[in-house]
């Protein structure tokens, strides 16, 4: 969270300054982007990325010196982005990193797997520059991965997000931490970064994704002898593909495998057809297929995990050689004519009735789902009621006197205080329900979470207004919503995450198409969630005096 919220207040800060630095990325023919855009949010990452880690990671023997190696590949990647540095000075600064870590970290390639005789492990003379090739490699392939919007973070959160919970699995809890500070701070970025764009993460950025994935992606698999060595592959397959594809490609037609092009394979989907969403959506489902199948495959045979990903990378590769060969194109349905839109648009009018009940319907629903993850949580915490205390003081006081920002302000207390309270609530199982609503409430809070997607569904379908609309983002959150609950045992949470997740995701969904189709402000729902938090107040005030019951 800090990591998150540090990210989102940091990137506009650091947006003014990459205009007063002109440190913007200017359009050019092998670039996507039609506009002067500033690169400066992978400082604002790596602001948010750092302050976390100083307040909670493990001071063990490799902190120190991966800090200092962020600090190079950022300082460096920064002076990039202003002075365009030449390829030499970057691998210069990449290298210094890589033997940071490598020599003083003790982050080696020492194990091979079936590549040497069972037991056998490499020199350091072999296993050094061996070791600072592949993170020097890593860094850059997420950095070559840069090219749309969204599309490095969205697969960097991919990445992290199953490093940290094979760290979690494997009891490394400095893996787990750095990655999800990481994680956090890219969701703070990609607020920002969805398509259309509004800062790029730039060299510092991208470099610092690549060079902290490869650095624990090695550490796990090189540190614990049941995970394969051959794991981070999967891990960072897409973006390994790409370079390699890319790079082989470039020196077989003559070029340097270092000047830039647009024949990745992002390109190549947005040649095809794609526009620029769906080309960002069809790579994080094929960098999600990746990193699926190095979790499942965590414990196989190294043979499997080389063959699943040899596999995934020939039918990648093949089906774009024969896209490309015989030029496939989606066909894009033809523009409305005017006046069969108006005959739409009419017949849409007839709607509005209906619009209008589902719409009341749904804000009814979520008042009432509202109501009753709430009132059934006991006992309530400490620093949960002091935070309620506090969010209700700061809704009251900018409904007050900033009006405009409650918005804002309302979306951030619902988004921190409803996966909470569900949590909570699952935890305790809703032992209060056998007495409160005589044991059925779970069945009927059930159905009614069912009935807010389904209300939120049937109001994006028929509304004629511009509100919600899905992003990429809303894509990727939704993939790692799937995955944690998947491959996070249910023995280390202690409550069921896929159902937590579920009924967060319908809740946000919900709040969102409220918020987005509401066509005044949305004086009911300040109502609904200013009652949520004084009832949580209330509750545990009531712990506190209980004569007062």
């Amino acid at each position: 969270m800090i990591a998150l919220f540090l990210t989102i207040a940091l990137v506009p800060i650091f947006r003014r300054l990459a205009y007063a630095l002109h440190v913007v990325d200017l359009p050019q023919e092998r670039k996507v982007h039609t506009t002067a855009m500033p690169k400066t949010g992978g400082l604002a990452m790596a602001v948010g990325i750092t302050v976390p880690l100083l307040l909670w990671a493990p001071k063990n023997s490799i902190f120190p010196f991966l800090m200092i190696a962020l600090l190079i590949i950022v300082g460096a990647g920064f002076l990039d982005d202003i002075m365009e540095f030449r390829s030499l000075v970057k691998f210069a600064a990449q290298i210094l990193a890589a033997l940071i870590v490598v020599v003083l970290g003790g982050i080696k390639i020492k194990n091979c797997g079936v590549l040497l005789p069972e037991g056998v492990l490499l020199a350091d003379w072999l296993s050094i520059p061996l070791t600072v090739f592949v993170l020097v490699g890593i860094t850059n392939a997420i950095n070559l991965a840069d090219g749309l919007d969204g599309l490095a973070g969205g697969i960097s959160v991919l990445i992290f997000v199953v490093i940290g919970c094979l760290g979690l699995q494997d009891g490394n809890y400095f893996v787990v931490i750095v990655a999800a500070a990481v994680v956090g701070a890219l969701f703070g970025f990609l607020r920002y970064n969805t398509f259309p764009a509004t800062i790029f993460m730039g060299d510092a950025g991208s470099q610092m994704l690549g060079f902290l994935a490869g650095s624990l992606a090695l550490w796990l698999t090189q540190g614990d002898l049941v995970l394969s060595p051959f794991l981070p592959l999967l891990l960072l397959g897409f973006p390994i593909l790409d370079t390699l594809t890319v790079m082989l490609e470039r020196l077989y037609y003559g070029r340097s495998p270092f000047v830039a092009d647009k024949n990745h394979f992002h390109h190549r989907l947005m040649r095809f057809g794609f526009f620029h969403s769906e080309a960002v959506l069809m790579v994080y489902a094929l960098q999600s297929i990746m990193v699926g199948a190095a979790f499942w495959l965590r414990y196989f045979n190294d043979w499997v995990i080389l063959l699943v990903y040899g596999s995934l990378s020939l039918v990648i590769l093949l089906v774009f050689f024969v896209a490309g060969r015989y030029k496939w194109r989606l066909r894009k349905s033809e523009k409305i004519d005017v006046h069969e839109l108006q005959r739409r648009l009419s017949e849409l009018y007839r709607l509005t009735l209906l619009i209008k009940f589902l719409f009341c319907s749904l804000q009814v629903n979520l008042g009432f789902v509202l109501l009753v993850i709430v009132v059934p949580v006991n006992p309530i915490p400490v620093w949960f009621c002091f935070s309620a205390w506090g969010a209700l003081t700061l809704l009251l006081v900018v409904r007050c006197f900033k009006p405009e920002r409650s918005g804002l302000v309302l979306r951030w207390i619902f988004y921190l205080v409803v996966p909470t309270l569900i949590y909570l609530g699952e935890q305790a199982h809703y032992g209060a329900c056998d007495l409160w609503l005589w044991g059925w409430m779970e069945t009927v809070c059930n159905l009614a979470f069912v009935l807010l997607v389904v209300f939120s569904l049937l109001v994006l379908r028929f509304t004629r207004r511009a509100g919600y609309r899905s992003t990429p983002l809303d894509f990727l959150i939704l993939i790692v919503a799937i995955l944690v609950p998947a491959i996070i045992p249910r023995g280390l949470t202690g409550v069921p995450l896929g159902l937590v997740v579920a009924k967060t995701l319908a809740l946000f969904f919900a709040f969102e198409v409220v918020l987005e189709e509401s066509r005044s402000p949305n004086r009911w729902l300040e109502l609904m969630i200013g009652l949520v938090l004084l009832i949580v107040g209330v509750k545990r005030f009531e712990l506190w005096f209980p004569s007062l019951r």
